[in-house]
């Protein structure tokens, strides 16, 4: 681990504190408003101890997170609308069969996924790919999601699934051209 990306003794007892407690919601927006205002911790130590309190927050007091942190979908639909409107300038979506959209995952909605946010195209032949943001629950890391799938008739072509961290965007952007190229 890089030097720059260890926590001192004193963030990681905090760490601790605030995995280890039940601590109500006004305490945790106390940890995260002091976390902020700290000058004398680096900047990732702030990223590890708020992601920390984020996550605590978002499992035991979903509304107040939504209140404090805004939608858990938020940076996925924005993440995924900056994407389309890229895709959308390069390809041409008019003959989708689907809805030209950033929209919400069925597994989101039905709580299989903490947060899944998709962009797809479906063609008249019965063919269909995705691209996903999905975190599986708020303590994993999110990630991108790359499918290409037969439906209707085509439905036995074997479903593909490809995955790439949240930091790959611009690979993950890559691969699923080749798949919209494929398509469309």
């Amino acid at each position: 681990m890089s030097e720059d990306k260890k926590v001192s003794i004193q963030v990681e007892n905090v760490l601790k504190r605030i995995e280890s407690k039940d601590l109500s919601s006004k305490e945790l927006i106390n940890y995260f408003n002091n976390i902020i205002n700290h000058d004398s911790i680096s900047d990732w130590e702030r990223e590890v101890l708020t992601k920390t309190v984020e996550v605590k927050l978002r499992v035991n007091f979903p509304n107040v997170a939504t209140r404090i942190l805004g939608g858990k979908g938020g940076k996925a639909q924005e993440i995924l609308e900056d994407i389309f409107a890229s895709l959308e300038k390069e390809f041409d979506w008019t003959q989708n069969r689907v809805g030209n959209r950033v929209k919400v995952c069925g597994s989101m909605i039905n709580g299989t996924n903490y947060i899944c946010w998709y962009i797809s195209y479906k063609n008249s032949d019965g063919f269909n790919t995705g691209f996903h943001y999905i975190q599986k629950s708020p303590k994993d890391d999110p990630m991108f999601e790359i499918d290409f799938r037969g439906v209707g008739k085509q439905k036995d072509v074997q479903r593909k699934v490809d995955h790439f961290p949240i930091e790959l965007r611009e690979d993950a952007i890559n691969f699923y051209k080749i798949y919209l190229s494929q398509l469309i």
